[in-house]
């Protein structure tokens, strides 16, 4: 699991072309200028969980964001009836990026499913690309504005 300060903990993608294939390649960071890439290259870390293996915890500080490389997840939340299945997540499923944007602590859940492989970022991190790319913070805006619309309905049925 992610260590909750800006620096974390995994194996570098700097060099991993496979990885940086897939972050070049994301729905969220499409079009960014050559050098921002390699900033994301060499900012970024391979991280790795088993099934079962609970890898963001409701609740917890908010400090980084991922990639969902390989394998599914499960997302919950607590709710007055207990805990309520919000998503199952796969490959290029953005995780964790309520805490980027807002730095509030995580509003939900997060379980592998089977193993899984993210590539993560810590906050100063993306805050970088943020501030560069506007287009990807209104991407990122639009992905909690869907599942903050799903976590209602949910938690209301």
């Amino acid at each position: 699991m992610a260590d909750q300060t800006d620096q974390l903990q995994g194996e570098s993608i700097t060099g991993n072309l496979a990885v940086c294939a897939f972050v070049e390649r994301s729905h969220l960071f499409k079009g960014l200028a050559r050098e921002d890439l390699g900033y994301l290259f060499q900012t970024g870390c391979l991280v790795r969980c088993q099934p079962g293996e609970v890898f963001m915890r409701e609740g917890e500080p908010g400090g980084e964001m991922y990639l969902l490389m390989e394998g599914s997840v499960r997302v919950t939340t607590g709710g007055k009836q207990g805990e309520i299945e919000l998503a199952r997540l796969k490959r290029g499923a953005v995780i964790g990026e309520v805490g980027v944007l807002t730095g509030r602590p995580r509003t939900a859940t997060v379980t592998a499913l089977e193993d899984i492989s993210l590539v993560g970022w810590s906050r100063a991190d993306m805050d970088v690309i943020l501030r560069k790319y506007p287009k990807v913070r209104k991407l990122l805006q639009a992905m909690v504005e869907g599942r903050v619309r799903t976590t209602i309905e949910k938690a209301q049925s």
